[in-house]
């Protein structure tokens, strides 16, 4: 037997063998990672350029957009500003043009009023001619004119209009009807009437109201023609079957015009005096409670709660467009009405006229 083949192998070679073969194969391994990352950069590294890049361009978009809305900007202010200068141009040119209507207006106004006038003094001139029948009476109501569509007469037939002095006004109180049928102021205030009546214009309608403590219709409630005679005189006759008694309610005679709607143009009042009395609906005011008015129980009424009376009348009137001609008869102890009926009719373009005691 030979000598080498009695020897043991060894596996150190064996194990050194596999060693070597697993360095090489690192070594092989790294050179392979080192070149992949030489060709292959960081991937966050190149999506970080990228973002960045994609901001410089949103950057660089959005400075150019404030430069467009800086210019659009400026171009807006000049327009804004042309336009106020503009605006402030067209205000003064305006300013100017109402200046220049309001003088127009006045200077109408003036050349109307010139023609009104001297239209009256050509009709005044007309009725005071020689061949007018009128003449005197013309002369005791200077001034007065009779005019409208529809001409609405209000005949105040309370107890005040038998006279102008108080103690005989007591006096026809008592008397019987045809004393106070024919009590001088009273004659006068029909006088009136007829008067108004005869001048109403041909194309024109009238109607009559009497009012004392109630207000009714002299006639039906019918507008009568300015034309028709026959018309006329039965008014003249229903005339002379009034006198004067009672208190004096302006206020049911307004509510009257207004409940009926007649509606009338112009309204003519033939009366005397401020209002005694007004409606039942006056004791629920407070500046009513002391006055009495609104009972027959009462026998005087102070000053002050005439004029009450008054204006709470005239005011539930404001809703019918009418112009108010006022007649006042003298009466003694009421300072206040000439004042409160010519305010009235003066609101309405009206006029109030007083007669002289003479008259007719």
């Amino acid at each position: 037997m030979r000598w080498w083949s009695r020897r043991r192998p060894e596996g150190f070679n064996l194990a050194f063998l596999d060693i070597m073969a697993c360095g090489l194969g690192a070594i092989i391994l790294i050179f392979m990672l080192v070149k992949y990352q030489s060709e292959n950069p960081n991937t966050e590294v190149n999506a970080l350029r990228a973002d960045l890049a994609s901001i410089q361009d949103e950057v660089k978009t959005l400075e150019s957009n404030s430069s467009t809305l800086a210019a659009q900007t400026e171009e807006l202010k000049q327009k804004l500003q042309q336009r106020m200068q503009r605006a402030e141009q067209q205000d003064e040119e305006t300013g100017a043009t109402v200046q220049a209507l309001i003088q127009l207006t006045k200077e109408i106004a003036g050349m109307e009023q010139k023609l009104a006038q001297q239209k009256q003094r050509a009709e005044l001139a007309q009725e005071t001619s020689p061949s007018n029948k009128q003449k005197s009476n013309e002369q005791h109501l200077l001034g007065l004119r009779v005019a409208g569509k529809r001409i609405l007469i209000l005949l105040d037939n309370s107890a005040s209009m038998a006279d102008e002095r108080l103690l005989d006004i007591v006096k026809i109180k008592v008397a019987d009807t045809a004393a106070k049928k024919s009590a001088p102021k009273w004659r006068r205030a029909i006088a009136v009437a007829q008067w108004i009546i005869d001048r109403i214009p041909e194309n024109s309608k009238y109607m009559v109201i009497n009012y004392n403590d109630q207000a009714d219709f002299l006639l039906d409630k019918k507008w009568l023609s300015g034309s028709d005679a026959s018309a006329r005189s039965t008014v003249f006759q229903a005339l002379e079957n009034l006198y004067p008694h009672n208190a004096t309610n302006l206020h049911s005679a307004l509510e009257l015009i207004k409940t009926s709607a007649v509606h009338p143009t112009d309204l003519y009042v033939i009366t005397d005096s401020l209002p005694t009395k007004g409606l039942g609906n006056l004791s629920a005011l407070q500046r009513f409670k002391s006055c009495g008015v609104v009972t027959s129980k009462t026998t005087t009424v102070s000053g002050k709660c005439r004029i009450a009376l008054f204006y709470s009348a005239v005011q539930s009137f404001s809703s019918v467009s009418a112009t108010v001609n006022t007649v006042l008869m003298p009466i003694e102890g009421d300072p206040d009405a000439p004042y409160a009926y010519w305010l009235w009719a003066a609101t309405t373009t009206g006029m109030m006229v007083s007669p002289a005691g003479s008259w007719p």
